[in-house]
């Protein structure tokens, strides 16, 4: 369960550096590490890190590892980077070589999780005698599962990674198939990201120090999808997991959440091209959550922002509707001609 007996694992090491956000994090080139990994390697490097207070925790169990198949990845950005994207239609980042998008799970891949897991878990014996209850939506409460939130921005551009692969692999690797690597291990106070670095075979040179993707114990790539084997979903703890049955703790427990983040590489100017209309449809508005790492700084607060960006992504999609209907009233009326000059 959430403590696993510990294992050798080889040494790795721990580096620091500060983000584009400003944002001090810990990382770990060229390797996913796991949780018990990270409970090894951290005391011994980084003895007084930040995470070690939710890392080192006993937790109650829960149900992990979970088998996520995700189909979409998402992109979130504040209102400049909104306008900006739309108004280019491209994704192109400002000030480095790499544009970052998360997986985006929906419901129906919690569900299928919790499947996995109960056939992987529970032998046929035991399922037939008492098979587990809906349990999984319980567990999966970390950030990463609250889609309404997010801490980067209020507009949200969500596509299927299938539509993504082939649009980067079209117009950035010359229509050959682009390389997935092991990139890094991220760390925060609570947050862990596993990075999975996408680039042009022409670049294979350039990132040969980071092992290919099925290296990974916890990330894989199949048929359009990512698979992800999760580790820690809730970040809260309110219940624990135990011979089937979801039970709640007397008081909750705060401990580490991982994700997933892809890493296209555009360097030299290079992009990602999405006409206007794919952009709108992709669009919605979310909440910021409450730590906010969007970077704004002016004087509205969180609900004025969020109201703002809702009312402009209706407005885009009313227009858009408004032009569809537009188009088909002019290709109407044009079959019309045609048919009976």
């Amino acid at each position: 369960m959430a403590n696993a007996n510990p294992q050798q694992h080889e040494e790795v090491t721990i580096h620091e550096r500060i983000n584009s956000r400003e944002i001090k994090e810990r990382f770990i080139k060229g390797k996913h590490c796991s949780l018990e990994e990270l409970r090894v390697q951290m005391p011994r490097q980084r003895p007084v890190d930040y995470m070690l207070k939710y890392l080192m925790k006993y937790i109650p169990p829960y149900p992990t590892p979970a088998e996520f198949w995700v189909s979409d990845v998402a992109h979130v950005t504040e209102e400049y980077g909104f306008m900006g994207i739309l108004k280019s239609e491209q994704f192109r980042p400002p000030v480095s070589d790499f544009s970052w998008w998360d997986i985006k799970i929906n419901k129906e891949e919690i569900r299928a999780a919790e499947m996995r897991y109960v056939e992987k878990n529970f032998s046929i014996q035991a399922e037939e005698l008492k098979k587990p209850e809906a349990f999984m939506e319980t567990f999966t409460t970390s950030p990463l599962f609250q889609p309404e939130k997010s801490r980067y921005g209020n507009y949200r551009f969500t596509f299927p990674l299938t539509d993504l692969m082939q649009w980067y692999k079209k117009q950035n690797c010359g229509g050959e198939e682009p390389v997935l690597r092991v990139y890094e291990t991220i760390t925060y106070r609570q947050e862990i990201v596993y990075t999975v670095l996408i680039h042009s075979p022409e670049d294979n040179k350039l990132f040969e120090e980071y092992p290919l993707l099925e290296a990974s114990e916890w990330v894989r790539y199949k048929d359009g999808r990512i698979i992800w084997n999760a580790q820690a979903i809730s970040e809260t703890h309110w219940y624990q997991f135990v011979s089937g049955e979801v039970q709640r703790l007397n008081t909750y427990q705060f401990y580490v959440w991982d994700q997933v983040s892809l890493v296209f590489h555009l360097p030299n100017c290079k992009k990602i091209e999405i006409d206007r209309k794919r952009l709108i449809n992709a669009l919605e508005a979310c909440k910021l959550d409450n730590i906010d790492l969007s970077g704004y700084r002016g004087p509205k607060d969180q609900e004025e922002r969020f109201s703002e960006a809702k009312m402009k992504v209706s407005e885009l999609k009313r227009e858009l509707e408004e032009e569809e209907k537009e188009k088909e009233i002019k290709d109407d009326d044009k079959i019309k001609m045609e048919v009976d000059p």
